[in-house]
């Protein structure tokens, strides 16, 4: 049974370790590189887990999955969206994406955002069946290619 929890600043091993799994993984889908963050001290790690609002999905104690929420006033960026490939395809990036935007709406924020690169359809296909849509903004990522913004407006009641 998966279970997806918020990561606290005194996660710092669980967020390093997953986050390295992820870059070295599908480097292709990331900004960063594990070399670059593997060299990072762990005092970086916890600004990173105050400041930001980190998921991971955890399978037992094995953490399987990862997302950050980046609050912003009105609209929150979604990135570093990550599953292992033990964990694709059971509903974990859905589980995921559902934590950001209840922490989101919790915040006030009116629309989560994201970037996905081109040639990314499994990530993209769960984007939208989310509920995310293209926006036509896109941007090239030098080394990476190009990345196509999506969006989600979140209803108020």
């Amino acid at each position: 049974m998966v279970h997806v929890r918020r990561l606290t600043p005194d996660d710092v091993p669980a967020l390093r370790e997953i986050r390295l799994r992820a870059l070295a993984d599908t480097p292709e889908n990331f900004g960063s590189l594990v070399a670059v963050e593997r060299a990072k001290p762990d005092d970086d790690w916890r600004a990173w887990l105050i400041d930001r609002a980190w998921f991971a999905a955890f399978d037992g104690d094995d953490a399987v999955a990862l997302v950050c929420g980046w609050p912003a006033e009105r609209e929150w960026l979604v990135y570093s969206m990550w599953v292992a490939p033990q964990a694709r395809g059971r509903g974990v990036a859905a589980d995921l994406m559902g934590a950001v935007r209840e922490a989101a709406e919790e915040a006030g924020a009116e629309a989560i955002g994201l970037h996905v690169f081109e040639g990314n359809d499994r990530a993209r296909r769960v984007y939208e069946r989310l509920g995310f849509v293209l926006t036509g903004e896109s941007e090239v990522i030098t080394g990476k290619g190009r990345r196509n913004r999506m969006r989600l407006a979140l209803t108020r009641e």
